[in-house]
């Protein structure tokens, strides 16, 4: 399961997939989702193609900014999916979510987890799906994803 794997993917064929993959999780399994960041040269092109397609009025709203060092987490822990998202790369408590994301992760189920931009979400196996959908509503709604395309994951396997 990797972004290239979802290029014409949609947010409720990627959620079913993610949810079959979480069920699965053995004991000592992981698996990590963060929005991609393109590279200065592919942003400054699609700046471009921008420019020349300003007059699309019908246009959907653009997605809310990437945020790059935001990660969600999932790993079973005693028969259930704890998922955590951490909100600062580095463990250092800053974080560049705003305190409105913030607040609309935890709208979406996340629960805070102390002083740090760490926030939590436990659920049982059999409620994969519903854990699978608050990752996607995560990264699309929050964190920035346009499309399952957008998603880099990591596995511990």
């Amino acid at each position: 399961m990797d972004s290239t794997d979802a290029t014409d993917e949609t947010w409720e064929a990627w959620s079913a997939r993610v949810a079959r993959e979480l069920e699965h999780l053995g004991p000592d399994d992981w698996v990590t989702f963060v929005v991609h960041v393109d590279s200065a040269a592919a942003v400054a092109e699609e700046r471009r193609e921008a420019r020349r397609g300003w007059r699309r009025a019908f246009a959907p709203p653009p997605p809310p900014p990437p945020v790059p060092d935001v990660f969600l987490q999932a790993r079973p822990i005693e028969g259930l999916l704890a998922l955590e998202c951490i909100g600062d790369a580095e463990f250092e408590g800053i974080t560049d979510l705003t305190a409105r994301q913030l607040g609309t992760l935890a709208a979406l189920g996340w629960e805070p987890d102390g002083d740090d931009p760490h926030l939590s979400a436990t659920f049982d196996v059999s409620e994969s799906g519903d854990a699978a959908d608050l990752i996607a509503a995560s990264l699309r709604g929050v964190l920035g994803a346009e499309s399952p395309a957008r998603v880099d994951l990591r596995r511990s396997s």
